[in-house]
């Protein structure tokens, strides 16, 4: 019995395992890795797939970590903040929402805490928003400026007075 080399060559071609089965062995493969790195849990898809369900999620986070500011009540005294504005109650409702829960941090509400007539909690916003001034876009700079200008010149309160003068003064406009 005589052994060809064409039968030792096939032979070796049937027992040689592939390049696949190589990778797959060293667990190394292209196809392994790419399949790793895209694993990923039911949640993380679900977050990356809704952007509402991100934002929501975000928003809890938000609120666990903001304390008082996070609770339902602090939603509520805000609503009452805002749609006291223009209104009489405004003022009281200022007070409250600044004594309870403190100064907002939202560039916004503090704006609007300029129109109370409490000279503590407008001169508290005046300088909360001035401390906040670089941070902010030109246009934002500009119309605190003007809002400053404008309490300079309608408001009578001295102390308010004295406030504006002195973050004008500050800022350099």
């Amino acid at each position: 019995m005589s052994v060809s080399f064409d039968d030792h060559e096939d032979d070796y071609y049937q027992r040689r395992p592939s390049w696949r089965e190589i990778d797959r062995r060293r667990d190394r493969s292209l196809h392994s890795r790419i399949k790793e790195k895209y694993e990923r849990t039911d949640s993380e898809k679900a977050i990356q797939r809704s952007g509402w369900l991100k934002e929501k999620y975000l928003r809890e986070v938000e609120k666990l970590f903001s304390g008082k500011k996070g609770s339902p009540e602090h939603e509520k005294a805000l609503k009452r903040l805002q749609n006291a504005y223009g209104t009489k109650r405004f003022t009281r409702a200022a007070r409250e929402y600044v004594r309870e829960y403190g100064l907002p941090e939202e560039w916004n509400l503090l704006l609007l805490l300029l129109e109370a007539e409490d000279e503590k909690v407008v001169c508290e916003a005046m300088e909360s928003l001035s401390r906040r001034l670089p941070e902010r876009s030109p246009i934002e700079r500009q119309g605190f400026l003007a809002k400053i200008r404008s309490l300079l010149l309608v408001n009578e309160n001295p102390r308010i007075r004295a406030c504006a003068e002195r973050i004008l003064a500050e800022v350099g406009a």
